[in-house]
């Protein structure tokens, strides 16, 4: 072999091994999310009630919603109504964290496991307010 044969093998293996590093690299990023375990269509349970101001406003029903990954790599979207979502933090305890107003905790709830989430959202003002608590389970 000549001394440029040598170096273009060097200079091939080079590549192939800075190749192999930015796939591992590029695969972990997903591999190893938090937030993919998650992930999915999920039946909502929505339990509706308000303060006794507002009337009788007791009332449930199911939603075919799902769970995907939000832009932000430390949330996700929930979408448990056909027009209403959330988009909350996941702490290391599997709570979810959002702030949504100053009425309202930033905790609202958590995903009990891989398959099931919980959690209420609070509307309304200081004279009253509703609450959906709401149950997901993944199909």
């Amino acid at each position: 072999m000549t001394l440029a044969n040598i170096q273009e093998m060097k200079y091939y293996r080079l590549i192939g091994i800075l190749g192999l590093i930015f796939f591992v690299a590029g695969c972990t990023k997903t591999i190893f999310d938090k937030r993919r375990k998650y992930l999915g269509d999920y039946e909502f349970t929505i339990n509706i009630t308000c303060t006794p101001n507002l009337g009788n406003c007791d009332t449930s029903y199911t939603y075919d919603g799902n769970i995907d990954y939000s832009s932000d790599k430390e949330k996700v979207v929930i979408q448990f109504e056909s027009n209403s979502s959330i988009e909350p933090l996941i702490d290391d305890d599997n709570n979810l964290i959002q702030s949504i107003d100053h009425y309202q905790s930033s905790n609202l709830g958590k995903f009990l496991n891989e398959n099931e989430v919980e959690f209420v959202i609070r509307s309304g003002g200081l004279g009253g307010g509703y609450y959906r608590n709401v149950y997901g389970k993944k199909k």
